[in-house]
């Protein structure tokens, strides 16, 4: 059976982002890793809708060493215990690794969408970069932009402030 899928990007989205070297970035130690308030209740409700829940995420700090794998398994193991959460895709590369699985490629949205049998044009990604957005372009995916202070000048036509809004898209 044909699924539709919601696609969260994970860190900015469905986690807070850590200040660090002046900017704000993905965690990368378990304590620092808060999951939003409203991420819950969101996840919960577009799975009562019929839809998977699949994080697509890039993870650089893996190979750049600043990132244990223990660590970001606890991160994933929080994100299935907190959140309705169907499935979790990591590209673990750097940018110099030219690999296909790492945002702004498609890679691990058609992974995902092959082991899950899920039709892409009746699904959705949320993200808060410019790497999700194309991403989203590449795998011809419907795409909401996650509204954030460093995402502001980013073209993106389907804006959305709160990630309670993507509700009045898919009902």
């Amino acid at each position: 059976m044909i699924k539709s899928a919601i696609f969260f990007d994970r860190d900015g989205v469905l986690n807070q982002l850590v200040n660090r070297d002046h900017g704000e970035y993905s965690p990368q130690k378990f304590i620092d890793f808060k999951i939003f308030d409203n991420a819950k209740k969101i996840t919960e409700y577009t799975s009562s809708l019929g839809f998977l829940n699949i994080v697509i995420s890039n993870q650089p700090d893996v190979s750049r060493g600043t990132l244990k794998i223990n660590e970001l398994e606890k991160m994933t193991a929080d994100l299935y215990k907190k959140l309705v959460i169907d499935d979790v895709f990591y590209c673990k590369h750097d940018d110099s690794d030219d690999c296909n699985c790492r945002k702004p490629l498609p890679g691990l949205i058609f992974i995902a969408a092959t082991k899950w049998d899920i039709d892409l044009s009746k699904s959705y990604f949320i993200g808060d970069t410019w790497k999700d957005i194309s991403a989203a372009k590449n795998a011809n995916i419907n795409f909401f932009l996650l509204d954030r202070p460093y995402n502001k000048d980013f073209d993106c036509d389907s804006r959305i402030k709160s990630l309670q809004d993507i509700f009045q898209f898919i009902e």
